[in-house]
């Protein structure tokens, strides 16, 4: 009898961790010799895979043809983009994968934020000094009450009389709609690609999540000098925050990474003296893997994923709580490092040793959601 054929649902022709996550997991299923194919969200058909990614082994399904043996595989960002294929599969066929839960257009995910009841902020056994922090310093809340609540919080995040706004605000409310429809039904199988995505589950929806993370992907790079005093941090989602940290250490400079290829963002993290992450992780963030993959310290703001031990087991003194006066503490452990750059590698070469460990992780988890397919 013809087995499983499993469709991921992508979109085709961006360049960013969470499609790469999805090509990558065509290539774990055809290496274990199931049909697999990339099938392109809504408003990216007709568009190709980004040639970076051309390393895994994917084909790109126009549709799905044989929907009595299809497995669907989604993300959380857009349920709504993969409409057509929802109505092809069988419900309890379909599984959402956790990538990135705070780009989820449902506002449960959307202002989701971890704290001690989603995952520990600590190492096992370590005794804090003061108590940990949710990590919600001056974040948004959804709104909750009252009439047209998906509606006004589309409103919210498309403000303005335009036709644009308006526009956009029907989109968002549509999209927010579909997607707590998905979410909520209880055939919608659930797999995270964090802890912090795995807590959400627990502690919002109620339901279980299997760890399915994603390996980095690595590059040679040309043998270089380790610069000095060089500070290096991710624009996308750094750079609203790192304004704050940068004014306390005028002597330092300060490198954003953007618009580079992978290879020359690999080439700028084995340089770096130290790789600053400010964001609001919405999961296991690929760049601060990347950095410890090439030797160079890491130092994280505790929100989002960042906030979880077991998405981001570095020492205690590099990972800096967000609460009153996080600038100072960044800037403190920033400091530490580039006082006592080896001090600091041999600090985290637990880290890097985990980080060593995500490929055969990825790979036992793969073997594992194989066994929940239907024969």
């Amino acid at each position: 009898m013809p087995g499983p054929v499993v469709y991921v649902s992508s979109p085709l022709g961006q360049r960013t961790a969470g499609p790469e996550a999805l090509t990558q997991f065509v290539d774990a299923m055809r290496r274990r010799g199931i049909e697999s194919y990339l099938i392109p969200m809504s408003t990216y058909r007709g568009n190709r895979n980004d040639p970076e990614y051309d390393i895994y082994d994917f084909e790109v399904a126009t549709q799905i043809r044989e929907p009595d043996r299809a497995i669907l595989v989604m993300s959380e960002v857009s349920p709504i983009e993969s409409h057509r294929e929802l109505s092809r599969v069988a419900r309890e066929n379909t599984w959402l994968g956790w990538f990135s839960v705070s780009n989820c257009p449902d506002p449960r995910a959307r202002y989701y934020r971890p704290s001690e009841a989603c995952c520990s902020t600590f190492p096992p056994g370590y005794v804090p000094s003061i108590p940990p922090v949710a990590a919600e310093l001056g974040l948004g809340r959804p709104i909750t009450s009252g009439p047209f609540r998906r509606w006004r919080e589309g409103r919210r995040r498309a403000p303005g009389l335009s036709m644009t706004a308006l526009r956009a605000t029907v989109v968002d409310t549509v999209s927010m709609h579909f997607a707590a429809r998905v979410i909520d039904d209880p055939r919608t199988n659930f797999f995270a690609q964090s802890y912090f995505a795995r807590g959400f589950v627990r502690e919002v929806l109620h339901r279980e999540a299997m760890i399915i993370t994603d390996p980095i992907r690595q590059v040679p790079v040309r043998p270089s000098p380790r610069l000095r005093n060089v500070v290096l941090y991710n624009v996308v989602k750094s750079g609203a925050m790192v304004g704050a940290v940068l004014e306390l250490l005028p002597d330092v400079e300060f490198r954003p990474i953007e618009g580079m290829s992978f290879a020359d963002v690999a080439q700028a993290l084995s340089e770096g003296t130290v790789y600053l992450e400010l964001g609001h992780l919405p999961g296991r963030d690929r760049m601060s893997r990347e950095a410890a993959h090439y030797g160079t310290p890491v130092v994280v703001l505790a929100r989002g994923a960042g906030y979880c031990w077991e998405d981001f087991p570095l020492p205690v003194q590099y990972r800096v709580p967000f609460r009153e006066g996080w600038p100072q503490e960044a800037a403190a452990a920033v400091r530490r490092v580039l006082d006592d750059p080896v001090q600091a590698a041999r600090d985290q070469e637990p880290y890097r040793e985990w980080v060593a460990g995500e490929r055969h992780r990825y790979e036992a988890a793969m073997d594992a959601w194989v066994q929940e397919l239907p024969r």
